[in-house]
């Protein structure tokens, strides 16, 4: 019986042990995590000074499109034949 009373001591220290690690494991993964957030918000800034610096690119394809039909329109009004766009999505450019 004197074995068996010595083992709630081993079931302590175990126990203790086991706590200590889960509080250990755990401030890690708040300081990981904490980090991470750091990093995010520190991208994020940067993804929008980015956004901030490129938005007048999207407007390319809007000037291109305006471009070519200053261009084709001046074309016509030189006496050129219209010039028919093989690439052109518009209805009958199968024609």
């Amino acid at each position: 019986m004197a074995a068996l009373s010595s083992w709630w001591m081993v079931g302590w220290v175990v126990g203790a042990v086991v706590v200590a690690l889960v509080a250990i494991l755990l401030l890690a993964i708040t300081a990981l995590a904490r980090k991470t957030d750091g990093v995010a918000k520190h991208l994020v800034t940067d993804l929008d000074s980015i956004a901030q610096k490129t938005r007048p690119l999207q407007d390319v394809g809007a000037t291109n499109y305006a471009v070519q039909t200053i261009t084709r329109c001046l074309r016509v009004a030189r006496g050129a034949a219209p010039v028919r766009d093989k690439y052109s999505t518009s209805p009958g450019w199968r024609e």
